[in-house]
C-alpha cells in the first residue's frame, strides 16, 4: 500500500482550527480525493487511522454534506397506512452534535481512560454520545435498555462508569434507585464482593424526564452547548481501549469484554472488505446497540460511505419495544441491509405462514404462495424440476412474492445479515424459497465481531460462511472447538485476570467454547456449545442445538428448551404458539380459551404428534421421551432470556425445576 512519503504533514483546517488531520495515517489515493465530494474510500482506508474518533472527523470533513443517518418520526394521531415522516443529519450536523457534547463531558470531568455507560434502546444519540465519549480518549460501557435495576448496577460497579447516558425517564428511575443504597453484587472467582455502592456524577438524558439535580438534558447540549478542543483525541492509538461490552451472563455475572480502537477499525475494514456493504449501502439499524453486533453495523454507517436508518421513538417515556411501529419502520426507511436476529425471523416466518389459516380467498392465496414457492425450492434443490402445476403458481404468484418482501423487509432490500444465534435451516430455507436473501454470519463479543459471513450470491444454508478477511485466522482444536486469532479479536475480559488466561491461550488464540467444523470451501458450521453437551447418565453426549431448531419448527412450538444433563433420557421443556394453536382451536371448533387449552392435554397430544415426527430422524439416544409445557412464553423479561433472546439454561432449571422432576418421576 502506497502512503505519503516522509513525515510531512498536510493540515485540513476549518476557520477555527476544529481539524487536525495527518496524511502519514493514509494512502495517498485517499488524500488526493479530500477535498471532492466523492469518498475515495478503500478496504485498507479505515485501518491506517489510529482511533475511531480519528475516522469519523476525517470523514465527516471530508463530505459535511453527505448524509450520516435518517430517523423515522412518529408523531401524535400516527396512523399505520399514512407514511412517516423522516428527519436527517449530514455529517456536518452530527459532527457538531459531538463536539458540543464531547466539550460538556470534558467539563463534567471526563477524561482520557474514564468509563461513560450509555443505557439505552437504539437511536441516533446512541452513537453521537459513543462518539463524543471516543473523542476525550474515553471507554464506552454498553448497557441494554432492558436490563432490571441490579443488573445495571452491577456493570456500572464493575466498570467504574459514572457518567451515564440514559434514554428515558425508566431508565432515569433504574439509575435513581440504584443511589437509594448498597445494591448486591454477584460473586465471581475472581471479584467476591457481595455488595456495593454506586454512585453517579451525571446523568444525560435523551428524553424529556422529571428534573433532578444529577440530570441533563441531551438536546439542550448538543443544541446550545459549547464546542470542543478536537486536539484531545490526537494521543489516542489503536491499543487503547474503546468500549467494554458485558457478555450476556448465560452461565454467571456478565464479563466486561475489553475492546480497543484497533479491533474496531479492523472489523469495520473486514465487513467492507467483504464487500458487507458498499458506497450505496443503507442500514437499517433497530438491534440493541449495547450488542456488538449491532454496534459494527452503526460504525459501518457513521465511518464509511453507508449510511444508517434508526426507528422512530415510540414511546418516550420507556424503552418498550413495540414491533408493530417497527417494522412500519423497517418496509418505510427503504434500506438496503436489514440486520436481524434468527428470534425475528422465525416470527415473521410464523407471522407469513399463518396467513394461510384466515380462511376466505386471501388465506387460498398466501397457500398457493407459500405452496409454490416450496415446490419449486425443493425441486431446484434436488436438481429436478417442479411439476407443472408448481411452476404455474409460482410463476403467477411473482407479484405477491414481492409484496411479502416489501412488507416484511421495504422496497429497496437487497439482503439481511442474520447474527448474535444460530439460524435454523429450516427458516433460511423459508426465506430462500421466497426469493428473501438471508446471509447468516457468526461472531463474538470477544472478537470484537464479526468473523465469517455468506456473502451474497454465494452463500450456503447451514453455515456460517467463509472468514470475513484474510487476516482473521480460524482454527479448529482437537474436539472441534473453534479458536480465532487476529487484529479484530478483544484484549480480554475486564477485572477477570482467571477468566481471560483460560479463553485466550498464550498463542493469541481466544477458545471461542463453539464446536465447529469448516467445509472444503471455507465454510464454517456451528455444531453446538462446548458447555452446553448434554451427558445422559447412560454416557451418552447430545448437543442439544440442532434438535431445538428442530423442535421449533413444527407448527405449534414456539420455544423449547431441551434437557437430560445428567438424566436417563432427554425431555423437552415448551412453549406454545398461541396464534397457531388458536387457529388450531378455532377450525377443530374449540371455545376454550388458548391460555387454559395449553395446559390441557389436547394440546399437548397435538404437540407431541409433531414431536414424534422429530425423533424419527434422531438417534435413539437423542430422541425426546416426554414434553412438558411452560405456563407462559420465554422473554427478557421474565429473566429467561438474554438481551439477545439467548435462553438462560440455569434459569429455566430454576424456574421450572418441579415441571421438569414431574416429567423423569412419571
Amino acid at each position: 500500500m502506497q502512503t505519503v512519503a516522509g513525515e510531512e504533514h498536510f493540515y485540513f483546517r476549518e476557520l477555527k482550527k476544529e481539524i487536525y488531520f495527518s496524511a502519514r495515517y493514509l494512502p495517498s489515493s485517499f488524500t488526493k480525493g479530500l477535498m471532492s465530494e466523492k469518498i475515495a474510500f478503500t478496504p485498507e482506508t479505515i485501518s491506517n487511522f489510529p482511533s475511531l474518533a480519528a475516522a469519523f472527523y476525517d470523514i465527516a470533513f471530508t463530505v459535511p454534506e453527505r448524509v450520516v443517518y435518517r430517523q423515522a418520526v412518529i408523531s401524535d394521531g400516527d396512523q399505520d397506512s399514512v407514511p412517516r415522516q423522516w428527519v436527517s443529519r449530514t455529517y456536518a450536523e452530527v459532527r457538531e452534535r459531538v463536539k458540543r457534547m464531547a466539550h460538556f463531558l470534558k467539563a463534567t470531568g471526563v477524561k482520557r481512560g474514564d468509563r461513560v455507560a450509555i443505557l439505552s434502546s437504539s437511536r441516533p444519540e446512541w452513537m453521537e454520545s459513543d462518539l463524543a465519549t471516543l473523542t476525550l480518549g474515553g471507554v464506552a460501557v454498553s448497557i441494554y435498555q432492558s436490563l432490571p435495576a441490579e443488573d445495571v448496577g452491577y456493570i456500572l460497579f464493575d466498570s467504574g462508569a459514572d457518567v451515564v447516558f440514559a434514554e428515558n425517564q425508566e431508565q432515569i428511575d433504574k439509575l435513581l434507585e440504584l443511589l437509594g443504597g448498597p445494591i448486591p453484587i454477584p460473586g465471581t472467582e475472581e471479584r467476591d464482593e457481595t455488595q456495593a455502592q454506586v454512585g453517579l456524577n451525571k446523568i444525560i438524558a435523551f428524553e424529556a424526564v422529571s428534573a433532578h439535580p444529577l440530570v441533563v438534558q441531551y438536546d439542550e447540549i448538543v443544541r446550545e452547548g459549547e464546542t470542543a478542543d478536537l486536539e484531545t483525541y490526537q494521543g489516542l492509538n489503536k491499543e487503547d481501549l474503546a468500549a467494554l461490552v458485558y457478555t450476556s451472563g448465560t452461565t454467571g455475572p456478565p464479563k466486561g469484554v475489553m475492546q480497543t480502537h484497533g479491533n474496531h477499525l479492523a472489523n469495520v475494514r473486514q465487513a467492507w472488505q467483504s464487500s458487507l456493504c458498499g458506497h450505496d449501502s443503507s442500514i437499517m439499524l433497530f438491534l440493541p446497540l449495547a450488542h456488538s453486533f449491532a454496534k459494527l453495523m452503526g460504525y459501518l454507517g457513521f465511518l464509511t460511505p453507508a449510511s444508517v436508518c434508526f426507528p422512530g421513538v415510540a414511546d418516550t417515556k420507556t424503552s418498550k419495544i413495540h414491533p408493530e411501529s417497527v417494522t412500519k419502520d423497517i418496509r418505510e426507511a427503504g434500506a438496503t441491509i436489514v440486520p436481524v436476529v434468527p428470534r425475528l425471523l422465525e416470527k415473521m416466518q410464523a407471522g407469513v405462514e399463518q396467513k394461510k389459516n384466515v380462511g376466505g380467498v386471501g388465506g387460498a392465496i398466501v397457500k398457493l404462495v407459500l405452496w409454490g414457492a416450496s415446490e419449486t425450492y425443493q425441486a431446484k434443490l434436488a436438481g429436478k424440476a417442479p411439476s407443472i402445476l408448481a411452476m404455474i403458481a409460482y410463476q403467477a404468484t411473482a407479484g405477491i412474492r414481492a409484496k411479502i418482501k416489501a412488507k416484511l423487509f421495504g422496497a429497496n432490500f437487497k439482503y439481511s445479515i442474520s447474527g448474535g444465534a444460530k439460524l435454523n435451516p429450516q427458516t433460511a430455507r423459508f426465506f430462500d424459497a421466497l426469493g428473501i436473501e438471508i446471509l447468516e454470519g457468526y461472531g463474538l463479543t470477544e472478537t470484537c465481531v464479526a468473523t465469517n459471513v455468506n456473502r451474497f450470491g454465494s452463500k450456503k444454508i447451514g453455515t456460517v460462511g467463509p472468514l470475513l478477511a484474510e487476516d482473521i485466522e480460524l482454527r479448529l482444536e482437537d474436539d472441534g472447538e473453534i479458536v480465532f486469532r487476529g487484529p479484530n479479536i478483544a484484549k480480554g475480559y475486564y477485572n477477570r485476570e482467571a477468566a481471560t488466561k483460560s479463553s485466550w491461550d498464550e498463542d493469541g488464540w481466544f477458545h471461542t467454547g463453539d464446536l465447529g467444523a469448516v467445509d472444503d470451501d471455507g465454510y464454517l458450521s456451528i455444531v453446538g456449545r462446548k458447555k452446553e453437551i448434554l451427558v445422559t447418565s447412560y454416557g451418552k453426549n447430545i448437543a442439544p442445538e440442532d434438535i431445538e431448531a428442530s423442535v421449533k419448527s413444527t407448527p405449534y412450538v414456539s420455544q423449547v428448551v431441551l434437557l437430560g444433563d445428567g438424566r436417563p433420557f432427554i425431555t423437552a421443556l415448551l412453549t406454545v404458539d398461541v396464534l397457531a394453536v388458536g387457529a388450531w382451536a378455532k377450525k377443530m371448533g374449540i371455545t376454550e380459551p388458548v391460555s387454559t387449552l395449553i395446559q390441557g392435554s389436547r394440546v399437548k397430544d397435538l404437540i407431541w404428534k409433531d414431536i414424534e415426527k422429530v425423533n424419527e430422524e434422531l438417534a435413539h439416544h437423542e430422541s425426546i421421551k416426554k414434553i412438558a409445557i411452560a405456563p407462559e412464553e420465554f422473554t427478557v423479561e421474565n429473566g429467561i432470556l438474554t438481551p439477545t433472546f439467548k435462553v438462560k439454561r440455569r434459569v429455566v432449571m430454576e424456574e421450572y425445576a418441579e415441571l421438569i422432576e414431574e416429567m423423569y418421576r412419571s
